[in-house]
């Protein structure tokens, strides 16, 4: 009995790690347009501003939507993490995204874009904008 229990608990404990890696975030992100072409930066670091362009993003943590704004300000979510989500994504053919010469990259989600801009300070700055924005909008501004 001993041993089927140590067994179970091992085959537990290896597949608790599997289970942490689906296909599904651990968030999911949404953006509703305001229909203007507002720029409102929600968040900044030394190295990052984090931008929204005529809309509202939320994010689902825990099943909870909530600003993202105040998301990333309490730290229960970090701008990092939602770019690496979105690489992985772009990685496993999940999202599309566009690659640009001085390395920025546009990710294609439904309903929304996120620029993420490598800026001549050094910067990296994250705009999420409406569908029918690019890289070279945001250049422009």
């Amino acid at each position: 009995m001993l041993k089927r229990l140590i067994a179970f608990v091992l085959v537990l404990s290896m597949a608790v790690p599997f289970a942490a890696c689906s296909d599904e975030s651990a968030f999911d992100l949404t953006y509703t347009s305001d229909g203007s072409d507002r720029l409102e930066y929600i968040f900044y670091t030394d190295e990052r501003v984090v931008y929204v362009i005529g809309g509202l993003m939320m994010v689902k943590l825990d099943g909870e939507p909530q600003m993202l704004e105040m998301a990333l300000a309490s730290g229960k979510i970090s701008i990092e993490e939602i770019i690496a989500q979105a690489q992985a994504d772009h990685e496993d053919g999940d999202l599309d995204a566009v690659t640009y010469p001085d390395g920025s990259c546009e990710y294609v989600f439904d309903g929304f874009k996120m620029i993420v801009l490598n800026t001549h300070l050094g910067n990296i700055d994250v705009y999420f904008t409406p569908s029918d924005k690019s890289y070279y909008d945001i250049q422009q501004r």
